[in-house]
């Protein structure tokens, strides 16, 4: 970039008197290359025939800072107006002051309503969701990346009504959606997987991203570079497992994974390590598919007869079949506590008796062996008399 060119502006009239000057051809013999010099004239050719050229400006090119904060200021006085002090004035202080006005004076002598405030977050919420600066190309493949998710939801919730629902019925609008258990427990079995893979498929595409902008920089950075190949691992390593998990698990954990990623990307745009517009390119589509995720987990719930059917409120409200009673069942074990505990003490209480009649039997029979053979002793006693 060409630092200045202000000299040849200050000199409009030399050059004006070098081009009102006659010209004339020169033999070839005598041309010889011009240099140019400082001298503040025009400068002027050995030659018979007088010519005089305008003065060749140099190219001076910015490959240092120049001096100061910015070119032809001075930091002296800069210095000098830094250490004034400041000087007060309250009377131009006033509730209503602020330097914004001076930048964005305010029209509206009213005062906003309240709904104002309300309406500017409705305008920001679809300003986010209309992503005008997001290029043609990736704004409609974006898109369209998440009607799977949304057919598959749908699919789930619709099929999970149909097994909590009764069927043929005896309304023949219904029979004619509805389809047999069978068949609806068959479809279900097969559009889990296909979401399962479907989310794995995406969220190790997301991290490949990364790896693709890496690939087409011309500069190393050690911190950009681990974390772009670190966030495209990662994905990978979270996204395939979750086949092998239950699907509420699976869902969950992908869940988690499309939240993860949305921030990693939001912090790389922050960072001018993605396109400025794919923090919220990304935070709209995880939208959509957190909440088709969260759409096939609430149809997931529903399924099966001792689940709360998707329809029918009273039903929910009042229907208690097959839900548990928790507070008979606190009572049966809270029963069983008690007769295991009297049973004990009953049995406490004959082991002591026992031992007890036992003591007395001991005693007695210690007694009687004693008189026994005093008796003994007496009658030999007596013989021998």
């Amino acid at each position: 970039m060409l630092r200045s060119t202000r000299s040849l502006l200050k000199s409009p009239s030399r050059v004006a008197i070098a081009q009102k000057l006659p010209t004339s051809p020169l033999p070839k013999f005598q041309l010889r290359p011009a240099t140019a010099t400082t001298s503040p004239g025009p400068i002027l050719l050995s030659a018979r025939s007088p010519r005089v050229i305008p003065p060749i400006q140099k190219a001076l090119y910015a490959t240092k800072t120049p001096s100061g904060l910015q070119y032809a200021r001075d930091p002296e006085e800069e210095k000098k107006i830094g250490q004034r002090k400041l000087e007060s004035d309250p009377e131009a202080v006033t509730t209503e002051s602020s330097v914004r006005h001076f930048y964005e004076p305010d029209k509206s002598d009213t005062e906003k309503p309240i709904s104002h405030g309300i309406k500017e977050d409705l305008e920001t919420v679809k300003d986010t969701f209309s992503l005008t600066d997001v290029p043609k190309e990736p704004y409609i493949l974006g898109l369209a990346g998440t009607l799977p998710y949304l057919a598959t939801s749908i699919s789930t919730v619709y099929l999970s009504w149909d097994l909590n629902t009764e069927w043929p019925t005896t309304s023949n609008f219904i029979n004619n959606i509805l389809i047999s258990h069978d068949s609806a427990r068959d479809l279900l079995n097969i559009i889990e997987p296909i979401q399962l893979g479907y989310g794995a498929i995406i969220i190790s595409f997301l991290g490949a991203i990364h790896w693709g902008l890496e690939y087409a920089e011309k500069t190393s950075d050690w911190e950009r570079t681990r974390f772009r190949y670190g966030i495209g691992v990662l994905a990978s390593v979270i996204a395939w497992p979750t086949l092998l998990m239950p699907m509420d698990f699976a869902l969950t954990s992908q869940f988690a994974a499309f939240v993860m990623l949305y921030f990693a990307d939001a912090r790389a745009s922050v960072r001018a390590w993605a396109p400025s517009w794919y923090g919220t390119y990304r935070f709209v589509l995880t939208a959509i598919v957190g909440t088709a995720i969260v759409i096939s987990l609430i149809g997931r719930m529903k399924v099966g007869d001792a689940k709360p059917r998707l329809s029918g409120l009273n039903e929910k409200i009042h229907d208690r079949r097959g839900e548990e009673d928790y507070t008979e069942k606190w009572q049966e074990l809270e029963e069983k506590e008690r007769q295991k505990v009297r049973k004990e003490k009953e049995e406490a209480e004959e082991r002591k008796k026992k031992e007890e009649e036992n003591k007395v039997k001991e005693t007695t029979e210690e007694t009687r062996g004693k008189k026994i053979e005093s008796d003994n002793g007496k009658e030999k006693s007596s013989e021998k008399e």
